[in-house]
């Protein structure tokens, strides 16, 4: 078998997110994982779902399971800048050659059995697989869209959580927060806990909950601080794992610490700067929430851009009433909506927003903009403009050696 570079992985990845979309089934992942003898059964899992929170909920977990010394697998949605950081053993990112000697494995297997494979489902797969070869003790395993057809959901977890329910994907997972919490509450599993953070209706889950009988705890603690609502969810899940994988106060302490990149991440210059990753209407309350906490007597100034496939109008008109100063940005990634249905969905006539030709540009903007008040400004919406902005600021952050994009998720598939 002839493997490829890791370049040359991206080159067909990136071909084939292109060319398949989301799948609606799990046809293809349980045949991919009978053929490789299941390696999602060959250790542990903790399985996360929801709209917000889940990425920062896995960290948190793999975390503390780290310090404690068990052999952790983190396998998580999407990237900022590489590939790589979708898939850590212990914190570490997959090394680039064993990504590419992996990805050359599982095409040729693919091609041999006629399975037209996503690259979501290609993605999870290999993550399994990694996780197997070396010998985790555990895997924490994210969602990518939903619950019920998602390509992790082959798994059965210790433990099932569910982080938050919102608006989000309403176009693939239903028109309707019902519709969005069935497809979330898809992951719980016959006898597996199920966990639920402070946002997800208690009496729709003990429902779903009590089909599967599973026993239903909720993390009720509200904080304008999210990372302290995802943190008190993490630690009410690892303190249900204890009797399998028991943990020291001092790993849990250190451990929930950790936090995923542009996750309300803040650095200091002649402005306060702060990345996050809010791209819907309930991050951008949580957003604006923790900008007042922290901040009571700065202006916002923002610079935003959006997926395509996000409400943008309701999460417009949530940021307008709230920023001093708006940059709209978009950028040549294929999931950003283009500028101009941006700059519809926002009040131009209120003269504080400025659309701007370029992602680098937008933010150099802002932060030379002259004010007589304290600011903060604030880069956030799409996981799509964060390598660019991060980039424009010279902050260092692992890249990819040429641009790729992720999928575009469209549903091409049903059971």
């Amino acid at each position: 078998m002839n493997s490829h570079s890791y370049e040359e992985v991206l080159e067909k990845v990136f071909v084939l997110s292109k060319v398949r979309g989301m799948n609606r089934s799990l046809t293809n992942i349980r045949r991919l994982c009978k053929i490789y003898n299941h390696p999602e059964r060959a250790y542990p899992t903790i399985h996360v779902a929801g709209t917000n929170g889940k990425g920062s909920v896995c960290t948190k977990i793999a975390a503390a399971l780290s310090e404690q010394g068990y052999v952790t697998g983190l396998y998580t949605s999407p990237h900022i800048a590489s590939f790589r950081e979708r898939i850590r053993l212990n914190g570490q990112m997959i090394a680039e050659e064993e990504v590419a000697a992996l990805f050359s494995e599982i095409q040729k297997i693919i091609i041999e059995s006629d399975i037209a494979a996503t690259f979501f489902e290609t993605a999870t797969l290999l993550a399994f697989l990694y996780f197997q070869r070396k010998k985790v003790d555990i895997a924490v395993i994210e969602t990518g869209l939903g619950g019920t057809w998602d390509a992790t959901n082959v798994i059965h977890p210790l433990i099932s959580v569910i982080t938050s329910i919102g608006d989000d994907h309403k176009d693939i997972l239903g028109g309707s927060l019902e519709k969005i919490a069935e497809a979330k509450a898809g992951i719980i599993k016959e006898n597996v806990p199920l966990v639920i953070g402070p946002d997800v209706p208690y009496s729709f889950m003990q429902e779903a909950a009590a089909k599967c009988k599973s026993p239903l705890y909720q993390s009720t603690f509200h904080n304008q601080d999210f990372d302290c609502e995802n943190t008190e969810i993490a630690r009410l899940v690892l303190s249900i794992t204890d009797s399998t994988f028991p943990l020291s106060e001092s790993a849990i302490h250190t451990g929930l610490k950790a936090k995923p990149l542009c996750r309300f991440e803040q650095y200091t210059g002649d402005k306060e700067i702060i990345f996050d990753v809010a791209h819907n209407i309930h991050a951008f309350r949580k957003l604006l929430g923790m900008l007042a906490h922290k901040y009571p007597q700065h202006d916002y100034r923002f610079v935003v851009g959006f997926s395509k496939d996000k409400e943008i109008e309701e999460s417009a008109r949530l940021i307008q009433d709230k920023a001093y100063a708006i940059h709209l940005v978009s950028g040549a990634h294929p999931r950003l909506a283009p500028l101009e249905d941006i700059q519809k969905a926002f009040a131009i006539t209120k003269g504080n927003v400025y659309i701007e030709k370029s992602i680098d540009e937008g933010v150099q903007n802002a932060l030379s903009a002259c004010t007589c008040r304290p600011e903060v400004v604030v880069i956030a919406g799409s996981f799509f403009l964060m390598l660019e902005a991060r980039k424009a600021l010279g902050l260092p952050t692992p890249e990819d050696p040429h641009t790729w994009y992720d999928p575009l998720r469209v549903v091409t598939a049903k059971d």
